[in-house]
């Protein structure tokens, strides 16, 4: 099985709208049988320190405007433990990086890490088992206004 087969079938990344205007919610969830641990670098997870997603509007790229931060070895609290069957769910406010402007928008996210935990093992990130995940591209439209 190759590697993104093998990624898909074991992590799941599943992105919605809200009732907020510019929120996102994105839902990551563990299908496989071993545990992963999730690098939360570029990531949904990274609270905006780092470009994890591009949005377009009108064929515009829009600049990201959060923070970046420098990064030596990932650390216990860049990781997070995703047990088998087990889900996390993060709440995106797009606003908090983005100037941005009427829908329609185009949002895409980059590819972020993730690895197999062997339970028992020190909680340490090992780039050489890194497997790769995107979160699928998500259309915001204007909403339909009934009349």
């Amino acid at each position: 099985m190759p590697a993104s087969a093998l990624a898909a079938a074991q992590l799941q990344c599943l992105v919605s709208t809200t009732a907020e205007p510019w929120q996102l919610q994105v839902q990551l969830k563990n299908q496989g049988q071993q545990a992963l641990l999730i690098l939360r670098w570029r990531s949904p997870l990274d609270a905006w320190f780092s470009e994890f997603l591009h949005i377009s509007q009108q064929g515009q790229q829009l600049v990201y405007q959060g923070a970046k931060a420098k990064r030596g070895e990932p650390a216990e609290e860049d990781l997070l433990l995703l047990l088998p069957g087990e889900q996390h769910s993060e709440q995106l406010d797009l606003t908090q990086a983005y100037q941005l402007a009427a829908l329609p928008a185009l949002v895409q996210f980059s590819a972020f890490a993730f690895m197999p935990y062997q339970a028992g093992k020190p909680l340490k990130w090992q780039p050489e088992q890194q497997l790769w995940i995107k979160c699928p591209e998500l259309q915001l439209k204007a909403p339909v206004v009934p009349g």
